[in-house]
């Protein structure tokens, strides 16, 4: 099996946890309420290991060929580490890494604790803000809480509207919300706050890390109907109230759509989907772990016995459970080798996938609802385009190699010295 050649296939995602504690209990949280145990780990990072952590790259980065690296500092709450340590830490990695791959940088944040000072900060480092909300003020606060059951919506909406305000300033680029996805909630309606009342024109909705093993796709009209309701506020938000046409882009919809009606994006989804399994999870204490969406899934998953300290990048990537998510990407379960839209949805997300009888060899848990979100885009698709055009492009079988970041960096080191 030979390594995509795509400017898609030549990245990796780092996910970096800042923090390992949080200021709230998200009931629903995979990281804190499932298998994992980030309490084994400090609640803070230390300045060696970021120091460790920038060399690591660096060399991992020529060992790999890689031209692309995405940083994004999660937690936990990664707001939780002191700023004066954030500007530090951060001015590191990019004093290590600029000027060795295409490095951008992201926080993943529940917007609480943002202040003028920390955007001082994000502007300063070029760092493109993500913020976690849930919905209208009763359903984030039941799903947000902190510590003493109290809400966090008027924390996070305060601090959305620093990042906003940023934004149109020019300061930051266009930040995202990123919404869990709930059946037991009302999509239409969580959609239009979204859309509406805080002003966002991109967002995500997030499917539940869980795979076959989890109860909470059993009833998948329920996520149907939910869907159906996020539909009906998406269409509605259109046009604006000049009858202008507003571009609002919830991306889990946005990127089916696109994979359906342009072939440039097709192909783009193609290798991007290829290289779906390309994420690595660095601890606070440097242990190196798969997508930390996939580690909750099962203890055999969750791995700590290998760390910046004593494992290169290229040795964890040749390893048995990152070459099983390669496996996993390369392989196309049978129920999606007849489905219509294999193309634009590549079997779903990989946590999905998953059961512990099986592996990632699966069709998503989520398939009945991805099938329902599918039918219920093509009318657009076919709007945009033509029935005929659509079918031609999902006709269109993608390239189905799963990039291989290990064979790409063994090439690597069989050519010349580079320094590093």
């Amino acid at each position: 099996m030979s390594s995509p050649s795509h400017p898609f296939s030549n990245k990796l995602d780092v996910v970096l946890k800042l923090a390992e504690r949080c200021n709230l209990a998200c009931p629903y949280c995979y990281y804190f309420f499932q298998e994992n145990n980030p309490n084994a780990n400090r609640p803070l990072i230390d300045r060696e290991t970021i120091v460790h952590l920038a060399q690591w790259l660096r060399r991992g980065a020529h060992d790999l060929a890689l031209k692309n690296l995405f940083l994004g500092l999660h937690g936990g709450e990664p707001l939780l580490l002191p700023k004066k340590r954030f500007d530090e830490y951060v001015g590191i990695l990019r004093q290590h890494l600029d000027d060795r791959v295409d490095l951008a940088i992201s926080i993943q944040t529940n917007g609480t604790l943002i202040d003028a000072e920390w955007i001082d900060l994000f502007e300063k480092h070029r760092i493109i803000v993500g913020i976690s909300l849930d919905g209208p003020e009763p359903l984030h606060d039941a799903s947000r809480p902190d510590h003493k059951g109290r809400g966090s919506y008027q924390a996070t909406v305060r601090g959305l509207r620093l990042v906003q305000e940023a934004v149109a300033a020019g300061r930051l680029p266009p930040t995202g919300i990123l919404c869990v996805a709930n059946p037991e909630h009302d999509g239409e309606a969580v959609a239009r706050h979204i859309i509406e009342d805080l002003g966002i024109d991109s967002f995500n909705l997030l499917l539940p890390r869980e795979g076959h093993d989890s109860p909470i796709w059993r009833d998948q009209q329920k996520w149907i109907a939910y869907f159906r309701g996020v539909m009906k506020a998406w269409q509605a938000s259109a046009r604006d109230e000049q009858g202008r046409r507003r571009q609002v882009v919830i991306y889990l919809l946005s990127r089916m759509v696109s994979a359906m009606t342009n072939e440039r994006r097709a192909t783009e989804n193609d290798w991007l989907q290829a290289g779906k399994q390309n994420i690595i999870t660095i601890s606070s204490e440097g242990h190196i772990q798969l997508d930390d969406n996939v580690i909750a899934l099962d203890d055999r998953l969750c791995r700590t016995d290998q760390t910046i300290f004593d494992t290169e990048l290229l040795e964890f990537v040749s390893g048995d459970l990152w070459q099983e998510l390669v496996h996993a990407v390369q392989t196309v379960p049978t129920q999606c080798s007849v489905c219509d839209w294999l193309r634009s949805c590549r079997s779903g997300y990989l946590y999905n996938r998953y059961s512990k009888q099986n592996g990632f060899l699966n069709a998503s848990a989520a398939c009945e609802t991805l099938d329902a979100l599918h039918h219920m885009l093509l009318p657009l698709a076919a709007e945009m385009v033509g029935i005929e055009a659509v079918a031609e492009i999902l006709g269109r079988r993608p390239d189905y190699q799963a990039s291989n970041l290990a064979l790409d960096g063994n090439r690597t080191l069989m050519g010349a010295p580079f320094d590093v």
